[in-house]
């Protein structure tokens, strides 16, 4: 199985076509149906930035982070619609981020329960998340 986490070395990143069919290319042979650049250079900078590509078939279970790391999505291709649910579960709103009409950038504070659902065949968004990033301690999964 290819991988399907990378990380920027430069000091300039430019997210361009050919960078684009790698990561989709990578999304396409891993199990998951999604990869990521992380723009930063490791998970204990302050600042956590990733340009996320998702292929339609990919699920991303909900989950929460904890209260002070807040995340925001920006669309830059493709639409996305990210479900945010109440303590029991129950999606209670959906927001539709799509790259050519409103709204494109979500935002949320830690402790809500989310979940991004491509809705195109692919849909590419840059992640930014309060780091550092522990994945055992910033990722909480919804039992539903």
């Amino acid at each position: 199985m290819m991988d399907n986490v990378f990380f920027n070395s430069s000091e300039v990143f430019v997210l361009d076509d050919d960078y684009l069919r790698f990561l989709k290319i990578s999304a396409l042979n891993h199990d998951l149906k999604r990869s990521r650049v992380c723009l930063h250079n490791e998970n204990r900078e302050s600042i956590q930035e990733m340009i996320i590509v998702a292929h339609q078939t990919s699920i991303i279970q909900p989950h929460r982070h904890p209260v002070g790391k807040s995340e925001s999505y920006h669309v830059i291709e493709g639409s996305l619609v990210v479900n945010i649910f109440g303590d029991g579960g129950n999606i209670h709103r959906s927001i539709n981020l799509y790259d050519k009409s409103n709204p494109k950038l979500y935002r949320i504070s830690g402790g809500v329960w989310h979940q991004p659902v491509p809705q195109t065949e692919w849909v590419v968004y840059h992640e930014v998340f309060e780091g550092p990033f522990v994945k055992e301690i910033d990722v909480i999964y919804l039992d539903v």
